[in-house]
Parts: C-alpha cells; sequence; structure tokens
C-alpha cells in the first residue's frame, strides 16, 4: 500500500497552523462545537468526503477542525484568482475545479484535475468534494452532482483500489446568527459494488443516489425553514415533559415505551441542560419523519395541534416564561445554590468580562455591523464574520498591545494580551447567562405574585403533552404500515 509523501517543512508548518486556526474558529466564533463517528474514519487508504455545503468558505475550516486527518479539498478555481487566497489555498493542498460559470472557463482542465485526484487517492490521501456544486441556504439537499461518483469509480480503474466514500452532514443550529452551534456528522461508507452487466452511465447514477441518500442521512432536511423551525420547538417541548406526566401516559396506554420518538427525547430539566447536539439532532431527525406522514395522512389534526401549540407558546412568550420555567421546582435548596452561583459571577466575573467588553467592543460591533452589510446571502454569513473578526480583532488588539510593549515593556503587553483574551471569553459566555438571570428573576417573582399562572400553564402545557404523545403513537401506526406496504 503507497504512503503519503514527505510534505516540505514548510508546508508541515503551515498545515499544523492551519489545523490549529480552525480549531481555535471553532471555540471563538461557535457556541458549541461536537463532532460523530470521526473516529470511525479508516487508515491507509484514500479517502473522499462528500459533505454538505451550506456556509460557503467556512465550511471547510469547520470539517477540517473536525478530524486530525490532513484534507484537502475540491474547491471552484475562481478562488484561486483571489490574491489572499490563492497562497492559502496551495499551503494546504486544494485541488481545482473547474465549472462552466463562464465562457472564458476551459472545462477541459478537469481532466488534470481528476488525474491528481487518483494520484493522492492512490497515496492514501483524503479529499473533500462538496457534491451540490454550490453552497445553499436551503432546509433540505439538494440534487447532487455526478463528480464524487464519477470520482470514486474513475479511481477504481485507475488505480485498482476502491476509495472509501463517507458522507458528512454539518448541521448549523441557526442561520445568519453568531454564536451558533454546529455539529459534524460523519456517516457509514457508502457501498461501491455495482450490477454486473451495468453500463457506466448507470453505474455512475447509481453511485451518485446512494451517495445523496448517505449525506441526506447525516443532515436534517424538511420542505422549508418554518417546518424545521416547527420541530425544533417540538423538540424543545418534548425535552421538558415532566416525569410525572411522563408516568401518567406509561401507565394509561402501554404503546409509549423506551423505543419511542418521544421518549428518545429526554425528560427532565437536568437531562435537557445535558443533552448533546448529537441527540438532539436524533430527535430532530425522529420528529420529521413523523411530521411528514402526519402531514400527508393527518393535515387538519395537524394543523390543529400547532395551532394550539402556538397560543401556548405567545400566551409564555406575553409572560416572559420559558419552557423550563414550568419544569423547575423552587427548593430552598436550589435558590441558596442559584443565588451564590450568581452573586459570584457578578463579583468576579462580571469585573473581568467588563474589561474585556471595553478592549473588544469596537472591533466587535464593527464586525457585527459589516457582516450584515457584506453578507449578501445567508450562507455568506459565517465566512464574512470570522473573517472580518479576525481583521479586526487582530488590528485593534494588535494595536492595542504594541502600545503597551512600547511604552511599558514586553511582559506587560504580554499581560495584557492575556487579559483582554479571558477577559473577552468570559464576556461571551457571561451574555447569554445574563440574559437567563433576569429572565429567572423576573419569572421567579412573576410565579411568587401569581401562584394560580403556574398551575394554569402547567394545566395547558400537560394537555398538549397528552395530545402531541396522542399525535406520535399515530405517526408511528403510520409508519409501520408504510414499512409493511
Amino acid at each position: 500500500m503507497p504512503s503519503s509523501p514527505k510534505l516540505s517543512l514548510s508546508r508541515r508548518a503551515f498545515i499544523f497552523f492551519w489545523k490549529k486556526l480552525c480549531a481555535l474558529t471553532m471555540k471563538v466564533f461557535y457556541r458549541s462545537y461536537e463532532v460523530i463517528d470521526e473516529d470511525s474514519l479508516p487508515e491507509n487508504t484514500g479517502i473522499i468526503l462528500c459533505v454538505n455545503h451550506v456556509n460557503a468558505l467556512i465550511d471547510a475550516a469547520v470539517l477540517q477542525a473536525s478530524t486530525d486527518k490532513n484534507i484537502r479539498a475540491l474547491a471552484r478555481d475562481g478562488l484561486f484568482k483571489n490574491p489572499f487566497l490563492k497562497p492559502i489555498l496551495r499551503m494546504i493542498g486544494t485541488v481545482p475545479i473547474y465549472r462552466r460559470e463562464t465562457e472564458q472557463t476551459d472545462t477541459s482542465k478537469n481532466q488534470d484535475t481528476f488525474a491528481r485526484c487518483y494520484e493522492l487517492l492512490a497515496e492514501n490521501q483524503t479529499l473533500v468534494i462538496f457534491p451540490e456544486g454550490q453552497s445553499h441556504s436551503k432546509s433540505y439537499i439538494q440534487e447532487i452532482k455526478t463528480g464524487a461518483a464519477r470520482m470514486a469509480l474513475g479511481a477504481i480503474q485507475e488505480n485498482g483500489i476502491a476509495p472509501v466514500v463517507i458522507p458528512v452532514g454539518m448541521t448549523f443550529s441557526r442561520q445568519k446568527r453568531a454564536r451558533t452551534e454546529v455539529l459534524v456528522h460523519y456517516g457509514k461508507p457508502i457501498d461501491l459494488n455495482l450490477p454486473e452487466g451495468i453500463n457506466e452511465y448507470d453505474s455512475v447514477h447509481l453511485i451518485t443516489e446512494r451517495v445523496q441518500k448517505g449525506i441526506e442521512a447525516v443532515t436534517l432536511n424538511t420542505k422549508s425553514w418554518q417546518d424545521l423551525d416547527l420541530v425544533k420547538r417540538l423538540e424543545q417541548f418534548f425535552s421538558l415533559r415532566t416525569s410525572k406526566t411522563q408516568g401518567e401516559e406509561t401507565k394509561n396506554d402501554a404503546t409509549i415505551d423506551n423505543s419511542s420518538a418521544v421518549e428518545k427525547i429526554n425528560p427532565t430539566v437536568t437531562n435537557q441542560s445535558r443533552k448533546t447536539l448529537s441527540e438532539r439532532f436524533q430527535a430532530l431527525q425522529q420528529l420529521i419523519e413523523l411530521q411528514d406522514l402526519l402531514k400527508q395522512h393527518e393535515p387538519e389534526k395537524i394543523r390543529s395541534l400547532m395551532s394550539k401549540l402556538r397560543v401556548f407558546e405567545r400566551l409564555c412568550q406575553a409572560c416572559g416564561i420559558s419552557n423550563y420555567h414550568l419544569a423547575i421546582t423552587y427548593q430552598p435548596l436550589l435558590l441558596t445554590l442559584y443565588t451564590i452561583r450568581t452573586l459570584g459571577i457578578v463579583l468576579i466575573g462580571f469585573p473581568i468580562a467588563l474589561w474585556g467588553i471595553l478592549n473588544s467592543i469596537i472591533p466587535y460591533f464593527l464586525t457585527q455591523f459589516l457582516t450584515n452589510k457584506v453578507s449578501k446571502k445567508v450562507d455568506q454569513h459565517d465566512t464574512t464574520w470570522v473573517m472580518l473578526g479576525m481583521l479586526f480583532f487582530g488590528i485593534f488588539w494588535g494595536g492595542q498591545c504594541n502600545y503597551v510593549y512600547t511604552h511599558f515593556g514586553f511582559y506587560w503587553s504580554l499581560f495584557y494580551l492575556s487579559s483582554i483574551i479571558l477577559g473577552s471569553a468570559l464576556a461571551l459566555n457571561l451574555k447569554g447567562e445574563y440574559q437567563r438571570t433576569i429572565a429567572n428573576l423576573k419569572v421567579f417573582f412573576l410565579f411568587l405574585r401569581k401562584k394560580d399562572l403556574r398551575n394554569y400553564l402547567e394545566t395547558k402545557r400537560q394537555e398538549l403533552e397528552a395530545e402531541l404523545a396522542h399525535m406520535v403513537r399515530i405517526a408511528k401506526r403510520l409508519s409501520k404500515a408504510d414499512k409493511l406496504d
């Protein structure tokens, strides 16, 4: 089995820096970052990663941060015309592909691209292709191109060894928002075996269909963003079901067991706070499947149910109450611990965070303002945000540290840089904490003044829970009937 050729010292150093930069970007620009099944990637073989494309250039960085392997992405040739990007793309080993965007594009060069890919796969390297062709902001996977299939089949013919083709899904929890959550999900290898006697055209389209299904299996796909928003609201609603309600439902209906979609979504507040992105992803996938079945077979019932859910959510919103507030039991010990924690944040965390805010407020708002102006499409937001953020924070923090270095010396400048990094990181984390604390205090005193309000909302919530559970049982029966058909 051939091994990858040794890289030059400069390229090894740059790739090391690039991988560390990608990992740091995930920690700084995203609130939460999680990877599923990266350990399943095989060793000592050529790999083709087929990835959905939802966030322009940042997708490559998100993927690189998910694995220790040196990935080599295929990117459109237009990016190599950018004087800033070209040297970076060359150093990390990006392979250009030529799309028929203009009459000047010479697509015949793709023959050289495929030949280069065969060589890299023979050297047991990892290639990345975005089969959808271009980044998009749809709520579902676009019809993919045949490039991945042609590359895999061509590598078999050219090298005599089949590469491992793996679908990868990247899921971002919110669109056009900073500090969102990211899940990278590595799927099962695509079956490259073909029926006997099948021609080349049908072979390519059969593998392409398998790749399409593979990517769909590791991503969330709904007909619209409204549908996905609804499913997320349902997931949050089910996540905070009370143990009492669960017990009653289980006692009254034996069809609800641990294998049902409802029970697979963590029921308690404690579990909700610990729920991983992968657990939420699995729950959302199940709910999307159930929602599609109900829309197809019981459209009136699901419309009625969703209308009741909206009324309940608007009532809670008008009172400033979130779902989890109704699941909290205000016990003396809980209140004491919460008060101590809040005082600690105020007395210790807030002054440090304030220092970070004072030193970062200008580059932060410049980044936010220009990102909203420059990013014309939703899928360009994260790439623009990261690039402008690096630029403005680099300029401002560099200038501030240089001033301290000039007037006070090296060690003071090093201390200053460390202090603003720590303060800024704490400020980002405490931003959400501050908002939650204010909301919690308002709800606590609201429930003290209006004790009947909580009882009323809990009753309405339990009614909705029972109706939602009933709809899940209907969807499960429909799913079983469809499988039998």
